[in-house]
């Protein structure tokens, strides 16, 4: 778990245009993890040629080694801190980090959902979670 202060805060802050940019990240960390749960982890290997960002694609290869809880995070954070983000890259990432550790701890789509719905702030929350299941209730989860 991401350990909180008034620094992250910080570096966490980003316009809100930049916030609604979370709710496909969010989807596509909830696709994973259907996948994961109806094929086993090592069924994401077919994922990783389709992942764009680094850190997402080194995470849930992480994830098919069987990394897992604290390591996982340790192990992420540390890509995290060397590359000094903050603003939208910083906030991508840490909702990025905390959906693979829902995802190597086998959590329920809607779950993990819950857990990364805070980074849109309390204002925005539930009108986020319409949208992600309304996208998800229209077709998208693969």
């Amino acid at each position: 778990m991401i350990q909180w202060s008034a620094d992250l805060a910080r570096m966490l802050h980003c316009r809100e245009e930049e916030r609604k940019g979370l709710t496909p990240i969010i989807q596509r960390l909830m696709d994973l993890d259907r996948k994961a749960r109806d094929e086993g982890f090592l069924a994401l290997e077919s994922e990783l040629a389709s992942i764009e960002d680094p850190l997402l694609a080194v995470g849930v290869r992480l994830v098919m080694e069987g990394v897992a809880g604290e390591a996982l995070e340790d192990i992420l954070a540390t890509y995290l801190l060397v590359e000094e983000r903050s603003g939208w890259p910083f906030l991508k990432a840490c909702v990025t980090i905390e959906g693979l550790v829902a995802l190597a701890e086998s959590d329920d789509p809607a779950l993990m959902a819950r857990k990364l719905l805070p980074y849109f702030g309390a204002d925005k929350a539930l009108a986020a979670l319409e949208e992600i299941e309304k996208a998800q209730d229209d077709g998208g989860a693969k």
